[in-house]
C-alpha cells in the first residue's frame, strides 16, 4: 500500500513538468482518480490544469500595462539642456574710404547758364575680415546693437571761383554690396538732388544700415574657414556712387577743374553684431534615459527575440528660440548583454512646444507631428533595460531677419520623452522558464523498476503562435543529468486561427539509458516553453492555455509485491 502511495505521488510529480510550463502554481490535485490499472500498461490518470491566461504570467506594472486589451510597454523620461552663448563680433573697416570726383567745365560753355557737366562716379572698398561665432556654419542676416547703424554721406566742393556760382548733382545713386541692407529693404540709397554752391559749398545726408543679409548662394562668397578652425566673415566687396552732374556759370567765368570731396564715415569706428540669422551647429547636447522596468522574466531571456510590428517615442520640447532647428536624434537600447541602435532627424518649429511622435510606421496621433523612422524597431529586438537617447548636433537654420539668435545671450530647452512599444510582433521568439523541485523522493520507489514514463494529454489554446517545450534534468547537486532521454516531439501546441481554439494531443516521453541510473538520481527539472512565430500575433490577457485529461504511463507495466 505504502508503495502504490508513492506510485501515484511520482505520477502526480511528473505532470508538473508540462503543467507548469506555464505556471508552477497551478492546483494538479484536482479531479484525481486514484483507479490504477497493473498489467501490460501502467495509467494513472490525474486530471487537468486550470485554464493559463496570459495575464496570469504578464503581470501589470507601471511600466507594463494594458490598453485596449494589448499589453505595451510605456516609460519616459527628461532631459534639460541649453544653447551655450555666442561670441559677440565686432565688424571693423566697415566704412570704406571714397574716391574724390573732378568735374570739368565743358569746352565752348556759355557764360550765365546752367551746362551738362556730364557723369560722375566714386568708389570705395570695404576690406572686412572679422572671426565669426565657432558655432557658424551659414550666415545669411545679422542685426546690430542699438538698432540701425547710422552711416554719414557727406559732399564738399573747395572755394568756388572764375564765375562758378553753383555745381549741382542729380540722381545720386549709392549702390552698397548685396549684402547690405537698407532700412527700405534693398541695398541702394538715392538722392534726387544736391546743390553745392557759394551759400552751402558741404551736404550732409545719414544713411542707416539695417542689415547684413547674405543669400545661401552668395554665402561662399563672404563666409570662409580662416584661423581657429572658426568661419570668417571676409568681405572686399565695393560701394560705388554715381550722379549726373550740372554747373551753374556766372557773367564772367574761365576754365577751371572742380573738385567734389566725398567723405563716409560712421559716429564709431567699429560694428557690433547683436543678432543674427544663418546655420549654426549649437553647443546644445540632449541626453535622456528611458528605464524600462517591471518587464516578465521570460521576455528577458536570453534566447528571447522580438520584432515589434509598432514602436512609438513621443518628444515634447520646447524650442525658446525664434529659429527653426534640426537635430539626428541617436537611440540606443541596451540591457546587461546586449545593445542597438535607431536614429532620427528631426525638425524643431520655432519658439513653440513641439509635440513629435517617432514611429515606424505611418502613424497618426492628434497633436503630434509624425517623423517616420523604420529603424526604430532595432531598439526592440529585445527587451531592454532602458533607452538612450541622445544628440549633440542640435542645428539651428534660419534664413531671414524675422528669425535671429541673439549673441551673448544662452537659451533653456527642455524635453519630455515616453517610450511605447504594443506587444505587436512581426517576428516572436519568447521563452519561459521554471523549475520542478524535490523529485528524487517522488521518484525513489519506481524509478527502478522501470527506463520509460509517458506523459500524455489535451491540450487546448487560443494563443496564435506554436508552444513548445524543452526540459533540461538535474541531480541533487545540481549536475546535469545525460542519462534520460526526453521526446518532445508531440508535446508541443499548434498556432489557434484567429478567434478559434487549438486542440492537441500531448505526449512526452522520459527514457533511460541503458546502463543509466539517472531516473534514480532526478531531482529537478527545468523547464522551457517557447514561443515561436514568423507571423503577426499579439500578446493579449484573455489569451490562454489548457491542458486536459492528463496521465502518466509506464507502458510496460512494473511488478509489485503487496
Amino acid at each position: 500500500m505504502f508503495k502504490s502511495t508513492r506510485i501515484l505521488s511520482c505520477a502526480v510529480a511528473l505532470s508538473a513538468l508540462c503543467l507548469a510550463a506555464c505556471d508552477e502554481e497551478y492546483d494538479l490535485s484536482k479531479d484525481i482518480n486514484t483507479d490504477i490499472q497493473i498489467g501490460n500498461r501502467f495509467k494513472v490518470p490525474v486530471g487537468r490544469t486550470d485554464t493559463i491566461y496570459v495575464s496570469r504570467i504578464i503581470e501589470e506594472s507601471e511600466t507594463l500595462t494594458e490598453n485596449n486589451g494589448i499589453y505595451e510597454v510605456t516609460s519616459d523620461g527628461n532631459t534639460n539642456t541649453g544653447i551655450d552663448p555666442f561670441d559677440d563680433v565686432e565688424i571693423h573697416n566697415f566704412t570704406p574710404v571714397l574716391e574724390n570726383v573732378t568735374i570739368n567745365i565743358p569746352q565752348g560753355a556759355v557764360a550765365g547758364t546752367e551746362v551738362n557737366a556730364g557723369s560722375v562716379k566714386s568708389s570705395g572698398t570695404y576690406n572686412i575680415d572679422e572671426e565669426l561665432p565657432q558655432e557658424v556654419e551659414e550666415l545669411y542676416c545679422a542685426g546690430f546693437k542699438g538698432g540701425a547703424i547710422s552711416t554719414h554721406l557727406e559732399l564738399s566742393l573747395g572755394s568756388l571761383s572764375g564765375g562758378v556760382e553753383a555745381v549741382t548733382l542729380t540722381n545720386l545713386t549709392m549702390t552698397f554690396p548685396d549684402f547690405i541692407r537698407l532700412a527700405d529693404g534693398t541695398s541702394q540709397y538715392h538722392i534726387d538732388k544736391v546743390e553745392l554752391n557759394t551759400a552751402q559749398q558741404t551736404a550732409s545726408f545719414t544713411i542707416n544700415i539695417e542689415m547684413l543679409e547674405i543669400g545661401r548662394d552668395e554665402q561662399s562668397r563672404y563666409i570662409i574657414d580662416g584661423a581657429n578652425e572658426r568661419k570668417h566673415l571676409i568681405v572686399t566687396e565695393t560701394i560705388d556712387i554715381t550722379a549726373d552732374a550740372s554747373i551753374t556759370l556766372g557773367e564772367s567765368t574761365s576754365a577751371q577743374d572742380l573738385e567734389v570731396v566725398f567723405e563716409y564715415y560712421m559716429d564709431d569706428e567699429t560694428a557690433n553684431l547683436e543678432k543674427i540669422a544663418g546655420k549654426f551647429n549649437t553647443t546644445a547636447n540632449i541626453s535622456s534615459n528611458i528605464e524600462i522596468n517591471d518587464i516578465p522574466d521570460f521576455l528577458r531571456s536570453e534566447n528571447t527575440q522580438l520584432s515589434p510590428q509598432e514602436v512609438y517615442v513621443y518628444l515634447d520640447l520646447d524650442n525658446p528660440v525664434n529659429i527653426t532647428g534640426n537635430f539626428s536624434l541617436d537611440m540606443t537600447s541596451a540591457n546587461e548583454t546586449q545593445t542597438s541602435n535607431a536614429s532620427a532627424s528631426i525638425e524643431v518649429l520655432p519658439a513653440a512646444m513641439n509635440n513629435i511622435l517617432v514611429c515606424n510606421f505611418d502613424a497618426s496621433v492628434p497633436g503630434y507631428t509624425t517623423v517616420k523612422e523604420p529603424s526604430l524597431v532595432n531598439l526592440f529586438q529585445f527587451v531592454p533595460d532602458n533607452i538612450g537617447i541622445n544628440s549633440d548636433d542640435l542645428t539651428l537654420t534660419s534664413t531671414d531677419n524675422s528669425q535671429m539668435i541673439e549673441l551673448g545671450r544662452s537659451y533653456d530647452i527642455a524635453a519630455d520623452y515616453r517610450a511605447v512599444v504594443p506587444f505587436k510582433f512581426n517576428n516572436l521568439n519568447i521563452e519561459y522558464t521554471d523549475t520542478i523541485d524535490d523529485l528524487l523522493s517522488d521518484l525513489e520507489d519506481v524509478a527502478d523498476k522501470t527506463d520509460r514514463l509517458i506523459v500524455r494529454g489535451v491540450g487546448v489554446t487560443n494563443i496564435p503562435t506554436d508552444l513548445v517545450t524543452s526540459v533540461k534534468l538535474y541531480d541533487i547537486n545540481g549536475n546535469e543529468l545525460d542519462g534520460i532521454d526526453v521526446d518532445l516531439s508531440k508535446f508541443r501546441f499548434t498556432a489557434a486561427p484567429d478567434g478559434e481554439e487549438s486542440t492537441n494531443e500531448l505526449e512526452m516521453i522520459l527514457t533511460e539509458r541503458e546502463g543509466s541510473d539517472d531516473l534514480e538520481r532526478l531531482e529537478t527539472i527545468v523547464y522551457f516553453v517557447n514561443a515561436a512565430s514568423t507571423e503577426n500575433i499579439t500578446l493579449r490577457p484573455k489569451q490562454y492555455l489548457l491542458v486536459k485529461d492528463i496521465f502518466i504511463e509506464i507502458p510496460d507495466g512494473i511488478n509489485l509485491t503487496l
